[in-house]
This record gives C-alpha cells, structure tokens and sequence, in this order.
C-alpha cells in the first residue's frame, strides 16, 4: 500500500501500485491523506482538484478484478471513517445508491476521471476472483488541481 501526503507544488501527486498477483481479498492499493494539509496548498477541499486512475491489468486466469474508491472527510481517516463512492439508480420508482466497482473481465489499458470534491482523503482498493497466477494489474493516481 502506498501513502501519500501533500505539500504546497502545483503538481500534487502521483502514486503506484503493482502486484504481479492480484489480491483475492479487498486490500488497500493506494491511500492518499491529508489532501488540504495546510492553509497554502493549492488543493482546496470542495474546489478543483481532479484525480485520474491509470488502469493496466493483464488478465491471465482471473476471472476478474474488482477496483473501488473510497473517500473520507477525516484527513487521516481510521477504518470507520472511509465511504464508498456510489452512483444513484431507480428501480420501480425507488432510488437507491449503488457502490461503485469498476470491474476487469480482460486485459485493459484505461484512464478513470473524477473530482476529489469535498474528501480530505482517498483510497482505491484491488481484488479479484479466480486462479491468481498469471494476472497483473498497476494503477497509478494523478492529482492535480486546475
């Protein structure tokens, strides 16, 4: 897992992950803290910081592998403090929110965009299913405030 903390640069952060072999247990890939870390950092929570989630996975014999994102409005959040991101759907007239999961079923080279908004920290987590011997995935995360 890597952690990241921002100071005051225009170019806030860029994080890794990789793993030769998946996890099939949802384990934390990359966490970054304290997005707003004092008064003259260029992020602001609720301004415009965006975040872009560089996907490569390689499927080999998973079946697939399960991304999530989670966000706190704790900068050092503890495991009771983190929220998923969901999206919102209507079923006969009912709403309700749906975690958001981007899931792998083949090999991908992809870029995911979305708004930090009001978090003071963020995690992606990694998992899958199937035979872990041949997949591979690495994520990277870019922050940058416009």
């Amino acid at each position: 897992m890597n952690v990241i903390r921002f100071g005051s640069m225009d170019d806030l952060a860029t994080k890794v992950y990789t793993a030769g072999n998946v996890p099939a247990s949802e384990t934390d890939a990359i966490v970054i803290k304290d997005i707003d870390i004092d008064s003259t950092s260029v992020v602001s929570v609720g301004g415009n910081t965006q975040a872009t989630l560089y996907i490569k996975f390689t499927k080999g014999t998973l079946t697939n592998c399960t991304i999530k994102l989670y966000g706190s409005y704790v900068g050092d959040p503890t495991a009771g403090d983190w929220y998923t991101e969901t999206e919102e759907a209507s079923s006969s007239g009912v709403l309700t929110l749906n975690p958001i999961s981007i899931v792998l079923t083949g090999d991908l080279e992809a870029m995911w965009h979305f708004p930090i908004g009001a978090c003071r920290a963020y995690k992606v987590t990694v998992s899958n299913t199937g035979t872990v011997t041949t997949g591979a995935l690495s994520l990277a995360v870019a922050l940058r405030s416009n």
